[in-house]
């Protein structure tokens, strides 16, 4: 079968733990938006999904430091029985939880507090801030602009979020992530979740993951200012790191969720 993966360099090939086979290659400095989107293009026909950043060896030891039965194609059909939107609903509500914190609603001060947190999960209020889409951001690609990665690592996979939960340690678990009582931390399962929920609703797909960081490829993101509302609450839900390029909800509302490329970090 021809590819381009057999004009890449430097091929290596590895197993994961559970026998998951991968591969990877190489390629010159700043090629790797080509390489993806060529390798993304032939995914229907190889059944391999191409994430920058990783070769396979490196990818494949990763998976020996984690739980044998929270990876490979048994964990993959395990987390199917969870409903990705629920659970994106469940984070979302969790970090409404935190961000009202406990303090006394009688207070007026708090009070006025807790309104303007309730307004930035509401995403008619949010769509009001940032009125209508003017013009088309061009996203944000933090990881990939400031170190473009010159390897790419291919999984067989028939998406995205089957890569993390087939080859984990990809993505870290992200302990200062913080939600309320109803899900108090972000367990690296919801990496998965969010990712499948995501590639549903607006064709995010998987593009390049290392340690605290994450870059999506959106085919389909919203381009009006009620959905791109609504998937801004859920990118700050999931990442309130966010905060610290882009600003509060309604600036990941304008800046980030209209656009074609979606970075989220967790420093």
């Amino acid at each position: 079968m021809e590819t381009l993966l057999n004009r890449l360099d430097g091929i290596e090939r590895a197993e994961t733990v559970t026998g998951v086979p991968l591969v990877s290659g190489t390629f010159p400095t700043g090629e790797h938006d080509r390489v993806w989107r060529a390798l993304r293009a032939e995914h229907p026909r190889t059944g391999l999904w191409p994430v920058l950043g990783w070769t396979a060896g490196s990818a494949a030891e990763g998976t020996y430091d984690w739980c044998h039965r929270r990876q490979g194609p048994d964990w993959l059909a395990a987390l199917r029985t969870v409903d990705p939107a629920e659970r994106m609903a469940l984070i979302v509500r969790s970090k409404l939880e935190w961000t009202l914190g406990d303090g006394d609603p009688s207070d007026p001060q708090i009070a006025a507090w807790q309104e303007e947190d309730r307004a930035a999960f509401d995403p008619g209020r949010v769509a009001e801030v940032t009125g209508p889409l003017r013009e088309v951001p061009p996203g944000i690609r933090r990881q990939t602009e400031r170190y473009p990665p010159t390897e790419v690592l291919l999984v067989p996979a028939a998406a995205g979020h089957e890569v993390l939960a087939m080859v984990p340690g990809l993505l870290l678990i992200m302990n200062n992530w913080m939600g309320g009582p109803s899900h108090p931390g972000l367990r690296y399962a919801d990496h998965v979740f969010v990712l499948r929920h995501w590639e549903d609703a607006w064709g995010a797909e998987l593009y390049h993951c290392r340690g605290d960081s994450l870059e999506l490829a959106v085919t389909r993101p919203p381009r009006d200012s009620l959905t791109a509302a609504t998937c801004a609450i859920e990118q700050w839900s999931y990442c309130d790191d966010l905060s610290q390029i882009l600003g509060e909800v309604h600036d990941v509302a304008r800046e980030q969720a209209p656009a074609d490329h979606w970075s989220f970090w967790w420093d």
